[in-house]
């Protein structure tokens, strides 16, 4: 069984309270997976769901509304992290 290609990039945005570390983006054939390789905290959103949400059909043009979709997902994680903490 050959593997997943999953794409990998580090990002200025920071680990919310836990460690403070970048965070990656991560991104296979299925997910966009926004994560903290220290803490393993991660939260992901389907490519569908982006298709649906985060793509503007402009004529023979495409935008990634890139903005709104890593706001969306350091919101999540943040919450991961709040209660991930609240747990400890």
């Amino acid at each position: 069984m050959a593997s997943e290609e999953t794409s990998k990039l580090e990002l200025s945005l920071k680990c919310p309270p836990i460690c403070a570390s970048n965070l990656q983006l991560i991104e296979n054939s299925t997910y966009v997976i926004l994560g903290c390789p220290h803490c393993k905290i991660y939260t992901r959103m389907t490519k569908r769901h982006i298709y649906r949400n985060y793509i503007e059909y402009e004529g023979d043009r495409i935008h990634l509304k890139w903005a709104e979709l890593i706001k969306e997902l350091y919101v999540r994680i943040s919450g991961k992290a709040h209660q991930e903490s609240n747990e400890s």
